[in-house]
């Protein structure tokens, strides 16, 4: 099989749907030999941030001299983002190098009647990826939810909570307390769990409680102070903003008052590694500055283009904070697309007062999305003055301007859209 059909295959196990269980992925990593044993994971779960707070983490551990290996979804353009060694991306070469550990472990599996997802063997590859580059740490971040996330068939050293949403409710429940209690589901006995202090108090709860259950040290850093300073570098393409965390200094290179809470959880989840395993933590503190996470407020001042993952309230309304913060008594130009089970309407109410006008796109997904009809007719609720526009990616993209910043926004696939057709690379 050569790369492009092994990378193929992998695509079409995207048709048999997520599956939440442990069962399967068990019996798969088993089959492939448990390449989990024997490495340290650092294991993230949370409905917002969570991606963040891993490259925070990852580029600690690296700038304290450590080989990284660092496992997140979705990817932007490839799937080799998905596995990261060291803080790049693995090559396609690279891979695809495990697919004769691989595929024989999923026929083992269909024949006993089972049907691996892509989710279930993209965990399995990471692992294996990791463990022949003999890693020293693995930042795995869970896909959905916790408790029945592929992911949380390993015992970490440390189990971290970012920010709770309704992000995914259809799949993990109508309240906050229940998407809790399954991201809680990592939580393991005796060992410590960190949770953000933005996470609200009725989710705080219960991860406290299902903590306290397991004996497990829990553990929420305060919050970090507000910025000494913002400003733009390298010909406006990096927002850097300096604060401090326990009286150390930080500086960071990711923008957003829900980036230094980012910053605080990681600093906390370092501090207590550092402490195992003997490492010099100032050096990896240094390291936050080096922090890069690529759809996260990426400005790419030649296009007049700001680009962002948000795709839920919660994390539209950081954006708009963010906004906020680095351009001060500015308003823009919204490109804004969004697939179906997305709350659009609260998305929409938080950008409106920061909005010239909307330009509504839709992802180019297979996965059902929000039409612009659709969107007009929420924007109306709540802003009806201002103007909105109906526009294929393409065109709204050729309408940029550097002199007229837009903000594109509501769904990361569509900034992996976006990145492919501007050929940006992904770093």
């Amino acid at each position: 099989m050569t790369n492009r059909q092994f990378l193929d295959w992998m695509a079409s196990l995207e048709f048999f749907g997520i599956k939440l269980g442990l069962d399967q992925t068990r019996a798969l990593f088993l089959a492939a030999g448990s390449p989990e044993r024997g490495l340290k994971f650092i294991h993230v779960a949370g409905s917002n941030g969570k991606g963040s707070v891993c490259a925070m983490i990852e580029s600690g551990l690296r700038a304290a001299g450590f080989r990284t290996g660092f496992y997140s979804s979705p990817h932007l353009v490839s799937p080799c983002e998905r596995f990261r060694i060291n803080g790049r991306p693995v090559t396609e070469d690279t891979l695809c190098s495990v697919r004769d550990i691989v595929l024989p472990a999923v026929s083992k599996l269909e024949r006993d009647g089972m049907k691996p997802t892509y989710f279930e063997v993209t965990t399995l590859i990471a692992a294996l990826l990791f463990a022949r580059a003999h890693c020293d740490y693995v930042v795995w971040e869970v896909g959905m939810g916790g408790r029945l996330d592929a992911t949380n068939i390993v015992t970490p050293l440390v189990s971290v909570i970012t920010g709770i949403s309704m992000e995914h409710a259809q799949y993990l429940g109508n309240t906050i307390q229940k998407i809790a209690a399954e991201k809680a589901g990592i939580i393991k006995k005796g060992i410590p769990v960190y949770c953000s202090s933005g996470t609200p108090i009725p989710a705080r709860n219960v991860i406290g409680f299902r903590a306290a259950e397991l004996c497990a040290p829990f553990r929420i850093p305060p919050e970090p102070s507000a910025p000494v300073c913002i400003r733009l570098l390298n010909d406006g393409h990096i927002v850097e903003q300096h604060f401090t965390f326990d009286d150390v200094p930080i500086s960071l290179r990711l923008a957003g008052p829900h980036q230094r809470r980012n910053a605080a959880l990681a600093f906390s989840v370092l501090r207590h590694l550092a402490d195992l395993g003997g490492f010099d933590f100032a050096a990896a503190i240094d390291g936050l500055r080096q922090t890069a996470w690529q759809g996260r407020f990426d400005l790419y001042p030649e296009f007049g283009l700001v680009l962002d993952g948000a795709h839920n309230p919660e994390g539209i309304g950081v954006l708009a904070e963010t906004l906020r913060e680095v351009f001060p008594d500015r308003k823009f130009r919204f490109i804004f697309g969004a697939f179906s089970d997305k709350d659009t309407l609260d998305s929409l109410r938080a950008l409106a007062p920061l909005a010239l006008e909307f330009i509504f796109v839709r992802p180019e997904s297979s996965r059902p999305s929000k039409s612009a009809a659709e969107l007009e007719s929420e924007l109306a609720r709540i802003a009806p003055g201002i103007p909105a526009t109906d526009s294929s990616l393409m065109d709204a993209l050729a309408s940029l301007e550097p002199a007229r910043p837009a903000v594109l926004c509501g769904s990361l696939h569509l900034c992996g859209d976006v990145l492919a057709h501007l050929h940006v690379a992904v770093r």
